[in-house]
């Protein structure tokens, strides 16, 4: 007999604890996975604050951020042009601006892609001086009006303007940063100014009975969406996450409208008045629609038109990214390819 042969009950016992080894090593391993799954994912989202990012507000404070693990720092720019712009710098993984905004950009960027759309809004509007004897529309003739490029304030004046059969050629354009737009027409630099929703509001209040205006979009919603860029794609866990959040968001919104105007008011210090008015204007919703393809091949069609460029505008299909969005719940994603 070997004298080296080990007994059978002391194989029996080795094979069991390299059996064990293996079931601890796979139950590590199952445990780090599950914990990589539920561990809350740092991200950085660049805001305009306004009604139409409401959802965002709500996620905050209702704490459904937390609830889908992601760990997510506000941080508020003017407009949505700048908040994608700060994508563009490194300062954010995701940014809401609107279709317009992005549009301007897909030129300039193509690692540029639309998430989601979480909002509609039609409040932009056209504030002038009536010191300025500026009562109608076509008193605009001869007048400096502000307004900011490659934003909604930029494209609503050329559809006023358009509508109402005005030329650019009557009046002189001022461009000013949206952060300006208050400051350029209460001041008197300019006689008006195409202006968001929430500055219009306000120049409108500060110029009390000297202020005239008008609805520049009429019935022209324009998408408030979620932007990021091509990399952060490459591991959408993030995406998914504030998706499930903001989703979760506008369930509550759905049943709790009183309390999600009051959200939104403290969230971003506004007043009371320019809630309830912006409210009406406003539509909260996660989605994904055809209107979004529409929209960024119009106004990149615009854009060059303006600039004088020939030639076809950048294909919009390349600018999607709707895997995370389907994943979730793909009725959602209402798109034609």
């Amino acid at each position: 007999m070997n004298k080296f042969r080990c007994p059978s009950h002391s194989r029996r016992m080795v094979m069991a604890l390299l059996f064990a080894v293996v079931l601890a090593a796979a139950g590590c391993q199952q445990k780090a996975e599950r914990e990589a799954q539920t561990a809350p994912i740092k991200l950085t989202l660049a805001v305009e604050p306004a009604p139409f990012s409401g959802l965002i507000a709500v996620a905050d404070q209702q704490g459904f951020f937390k609830q889908a693990g992601v760990d997510v720092t506000i941080k508020l720019y003017p407009s949505g042009l700048e908040s994608l712009e700060a994508i563009l710098r490194g300062e954010a993984e995701i940014a809401t601006a609107a279709d317009i905004a992005f549009a301007s950009l897909m030129n300039r960027d193509p690692s540029l892609r639309v998430i989601a759309s979480i909002g509609l809004t039609v409040g932009n509007q056209i504030v002038a001086r009536r010191d300025r004897n500026i009562r109608e529309p076509s008193d605009l003739k001869g007048k400096t009006i502000g307004y900011s490029p490659n934003t909604v304030s930029d494209y609503f004046l050329y559809a006023f303007l358009l509508t109402n059969h005005l030329s650019p050629y009557d009046m002189t354009a001022v461009s000013i940063p949206p952060a300006r737009q208050v400051e350029a027409v209460v001041a008197g630099e300019v006689d008006a100014v195409s202006a968001f929703e929430i500055y219009a509001f306000v120049a409108k209040e500060q110029l009390g009975e000297n202020a005239v205006c008008w609805d520049s979009q009429s019935t022209l919603a324009y998408q408030w969406l979620l932007a990021t860029r091509e990399d952060y794609t490459k591991s959408p866990e993030a995406i998914k996450r504030l998706l499930k959040a903001l989703m979760a968001a506008e369930d509550f919104v759905l049943t709790n409208d009183d309390e999600t105007k009051g959200i939104i008011l403290k969230e971003w210090n506004f007043s009371p008045v320019y809630i309830r008015q912006a409210w009406d204007q406003t539509r909260l919703h996660v989605s994904f629609s055809q209107s979004i393809i529409a929209s960024l091949k119009n106004y990149a069609k615009w854009k060059m038109d303006r600039e004088g460029k020939t030639g076809d505008p950048p294909d919009v299909l390349n600018f999607l990214y709707t895997d995370a969005l389907e994943e979730i719940n793909p009725r959602l994603v209402t798109i034609f390819r």
